[in-house]
């Protein structure tokens, strides 16, 4: 047996919080655009790992009946923040949400990024890709990291968002944008090569994208680096339990291909483990 069949109930919390504030932030955008919502509990809510996400839900309504995930961008005993893209049915109806409405939420849920001692972190985020990362910033600051690099990549300058929250904890972000609008001109997993150093222990975390997720695992390995993608797979239940939003998985390159959960297993997964053709 071993594995449970689903997330253990160890360390999860479940209920309802009131939203304080919802607000728009990429606001020249018309087909998409970034919110940031916050939401204050009165229970204390469980200590979050970077990484890490919350399901949600709106209460009160059967359409959409089923919640959605989202990455916790910060975390303290009765406060979180979630930045999303509102791009469909429930995102759009989530916008709409006003300060003092209720949500309903359960979390921490799945694994979030392992601890290491690279003397390098280098962070690859593309469109809502930064949402787990603001976490692992405040974490490794407090830990005096000797290095973070944030490669951060969107189509244009007026889809960039929350980089000013990785400046206050002195991050200095690395912009790429498709139209070069803003930084570089390019794919963001260009500039991997660009802040590597030889030398130096060196880890890279993403998040964004299925293309560039790969492209930065091709470069990690072609560099040889240790490469953890936090995959942003559909779910539906968030606890293990639909067995929807499996990947294909191995545990070695000579074992056979079999599947993981990216709910309970993931959503941060060793790069070296998934099938990328």
């Amino acid at each position: 047996m071993g594995e449970p069949f689903c997330h253990s109930s160890q360390n999860l919390w479940h209920g309802q919080g009131v939203v304080e504030r919802n607000d728009r932030l990429t606001a020249n955008v018309q087909i998409d655009s970034t919110w940031k919502l916050a939401i204050r509990t009165v229970e204390t809510l469980p200590a979050v790992r970077a990484g890490q996400f919350a399901m949600l839900r709106l209460p009160n309504r059967t359409d959409p009946l089923l919640g959605r995930p989202f990455a916790l961008y910060r975390a303290e005993s009765h406060y979180v923040e979630i930045v999303y893209l509102a791009v469909g049915k429930m995102t759009w109806r989530l916008a709409e949400v006003k300060p003092d409405e209720t949500l309903e939420l359960w979390m921490p849920l799945g694994n979030g990024f392992p601890d290491t001692k690279a003397q390098h972190t280098i962070i690859v985020a593309g469109g809502i890709g930064q949402t787990p990362f603001l976490t692992l910033c405040q974490t490794l600051s407090q830990h005096r990291q000797e290095r973070v690099s944030l490669l951060y990549g969107a189509r244009s300058a007026n889809r960039i968002a929350c980089m000013d929250d990785f400046r206050q904890l002195g991050v200095e972000p690395i912009i790429a944008t498709d139209d070069g609008s803003e930084g570089y001109h390019g794919f963001v997993t260009d500039l991997i090569e660009r802040v590597y150093q030889p030398g130096e222990s060196t880890q890279l975390l993403c998040c964004g994208p299925m293309p560039m997720l790969r492209s930065a695992f091709l470069t990690a390995q072609k560099l040889g680096l240790p490469c953890f993608v936090s995959l942003e797979t559909p779910m539906s239940c968030g606890l293990g339990i639909c067995f929807g939003c499996v990947v294909p998985y191995r545990e070695d390159k000579d074992g056979d291909w079999d599947y993981r959960r990216t709910c309970i297993d993931g959503p941060v997964f060793d790069a070296y483990k998934l099938r990328w053709e």
